[in-house]
């Protein structure tokens, strides 16, 4: 009688996996042979339009031209950091940070300075502002929602805070916001 807290998956005994199976044969038997090769990146065009929509509903206009589905979050967040890095370039990281971002940064060949964050207040800005001074990162990989593994939230006045820090020092913020829809309310 173990539960899994590490993981951020549902069990799949929640799945309705009859079900899912039922629909899939259906599906698979009357789908056009092209189509498996057809949502190969950068994705889907109806997902991609439904997800422009979402942001929409944010008050975000992003094209669906410019959204890429890829297989997960992690590859999204290696792609950012392939994009404005190269092999030796330092990086901000919050400390503690999530396993697998390490795994990254290392796999890439970056240096990573860490940056302590707190478990209600998430990552001191003052030490990230020196830390951009004198380092000079080519990026911040952050987690400012439920942060993994502390868990904190930074406040919007933070959030603020921290992109006119990146903005100041032309440095790109990457936003690992894997868990920000999990806020239901104050």
């Amino acid at each position: 009688n173990v539960a899994p807290l590490g993981s951020a998956f549902p069990s799949p005994l929640l799945f309705p996996l009859k079900n899912l199976a039922r629909t899939m044969a259906s599906s698979v038997q009357a789908m056009d042979p092209w189509s498996s090769v057809d949502t190969l990146s950068p994705g889907d065009v109806n997902l991609r339009r439904q997800i422009a929509l979402r942001y929409l509903m944010d008050g975000l206009h992003v094209p669906s031209d410019e959204i890429v589905i890829t297989n997960g979050a992690l590859e999204a967040l290696n792609l950012c950091l392939l994009a404005v890095t190269r092999p030796g370039d330092t990086i901000l990281i919050e400390s503690p940070t999530f396993y697998a971002a390490l795994q990254s940064i290392e796999r890439i060949g970056l240096k990573a300075v860490e940056i302590p964050s707190h478990p209600r207040d998430g990552i001191d800005l003052d030490v990230m502002e020196w830390a951009l001074e004198r380092h000079k990162p080519k990026a911040c990989w952050l987690m400012t929602n439920f942060q993994n593994p502390l868990g904190s939230l930074l406040s919007d006045a933070k959030k603020k805070n921290l992109v006119e820090l990146s903005t100041k020092h032309q440095v790109p913020l990457i936003e690992d916001d894997v868990y920000g829809e999990l806020y239901f309310g104050d």
